[in-house]
């Protein structure tokens, strides 16, 4: 499988120049070039679906919306590829075609955002059990951060006339505050606040 031999390949090349590295540090370096090679065949895939739908610029406007709030809100990842891309692509792809085509009323999308942002509120950062949060002053930055971001979603919402950017800005809080939900990890059966498993 390509995916296999690319990061095979490079496990090899970074063995060879870094010799000292233990097997800890490797399995690190796996799990980020399998994120960044899931990533990257994920975006692509959404890009050239998004162009065969004439809804190029729209799902950029809302992955850029999201990534921002997901930067620093962290959030619930898949445990496995194939429910990355069941989840991915839909959302993706639904939501930036939601945006352009339907009329949300600006109450219900201003109920959304601070539905949102209460949750940012209360439980951004969310880590995983891969990458846990230990340290407390990053996680208070991170925290304020979302909540920072989030604030000028709402604000924006409130201000702005076109209707598809508040919808992209409602979606994106949305889709980051289901990704950090205690309640999403339960779902899931994954560990939340990981970050409590370490001691300083």
């Amino acid at each position: 499988m390509i995916k296999q031999l690319i990061i095979s390949n490079s496990i090899k090349t970074i063995r060879s120049y870094y010799p000292n590295y233990n097997n800890e540090q490797i399995e690190r370096i796996q799990y980020g070039l399998e994120s960044i090679y899931l990533s990257i065949t994920k975006l692509i895939v959404i890009l050239l679906m998004s162009v065969l739908l004439n809804i190029f610029k729209e799902t950029i406007i809302v992955l850029l919306l999201f990534n921002l709030l997901r930067t620093t809100g962290f959030g619930i990842h898949a445990s496995k590829s194939w429910m990355c891309w069941i989840s991915s692509i839909p959302t993706f792809i639904g939501i930036p075609l939601l945006c352009k085509y339907i009329n949300i009323p600006i109450y219900i999308l201003i109920g959304i955002a601070i539905l949102s942002l209460l949750i940012f509120v209360l439980f951004a950062p969310a880590d995983t059990k891969k990458r846990p949060l230990i340290r407390k002053k990053k996680r208070i930055i991170y925290k304020i951060l979302t909540v920072l971001i989030g604030t000028i979603y709402l604000i924006t919402i409130m201000l702005i006339d076109n209707t598809f950017l508040k919808n992209a800005l409602s979606f994106s809080m949305l889709i980051e505050a289901i990704l950090i939900c205690p309640l999403t990890y339960k779902l899931f059966n994954m560990p939340f606040n990981n970050y409590k498993n370490y001691k300083l």
